[in-house]
């Protein structure tokens, strides 16, 4: 009885072993699986494996409505004329959503991987002497309003109008004017690669006004108040937790 006792713990601790080998090595693949993707969204959080490696919690209003794809053609008199009309630059956009329960979106967060393509020799060349640090980066801050609906029928094969129609083939509602604060950081050290945040938001939505009544029909004072709560808010929206 004594061995039998015994050949039955000795089985158990072979069992317990196996199974504690088991788990461990699918823990291992799971960190490896997620490291081997550049790129994902857990929860609010934005991890980014490389260019740049940062990782961005997002605060909880927004939900992560999905990603696309983009390339950059060659279509301005900043580039040279061999260049006109070739791709130059190719990225992705995350696209986070605050909104109601009929789809109507209140709040964009959104985060754009970009960089030009190696066989040209373009970098992005800002000066971030005056920049501020988030995280361990320097990011070039700056805001503005703007009729965004109108931006995408003048340009529409720029992100701006690639991102409306990314959320309106999903269903979502957009005004046409918004509010929105842009975060740029280098993502490598050849300047080959940025990455840039966007914070938006609906214009009427939030004042009450239309672009042309905010630019024109307030004060001085109230229009510096809704701007600074604006910017307030739009930095408050995220933090860097690493990168």
């Amino acid at each position: 009885m004594k061995r039998l006792y015994t050949i039955l713990l000795v089985l158990a601790m072979i069992f317990s072993c196996q199974t504690k080998k088991k788990e461990i090595k699918n823990d291992t693949q799971k960190v490896l699986s997620e490291k081997s993707i550049k790129r994902f969204v857990k929860g609010h959080t934005l991890v980014s494996n490389k260019l740049p490696e940062v990782e961005i919690s997002i605060n909880s209003e927004f939900k992560f409505i999905g990603k696309f794809d983009f390339e950059i053609i060659a279509s301005s008199d900043e580039y040279s004329e061999d260049m006109q009309g070739k791709s130059i630059a190719a990225g992705e956009r995350y696209v986070f959503a605050s909104m109601d329960e009929k789809k109507s979106i209140n709040k964009l967060f959104i985060v754009q991987f970009e960089g030009f393509l190696a066989e040209n020799n373009l970098i992005y060349n800002y000066d971030f002497s005056t920049a501020d640090f988030i995280g361990e980066n320097k990011y070039r801050y700056n805001t503005w309003f703007y009729d965004s609906k109108k931006s995408a029928q003048e340009n529409p094969n720029g992100e701006g109008a690639k991102t409306r129609a990314f959320l309106e083939e999903k269903g979502y509602v957009l005004e046409d004017q918004f509010m929105m604060s842009r975060f740029v950081g280098l993502a490598s050290k050849d300047r080959k690669n940025e990455i840039i945040i966007f914070y938006q938001e609906m214009l009427n939505k939030t004042t009450g006004y239309s672009l042309e009544k905010y630019e024109n029909s307030i004060s001085d004072e109230e229009a510096k108040f809704i701007r600074d709560s604006f910017i307030e808010r739009s930095k408050n929206s995220f933090n860097i937790t690493r990168g």
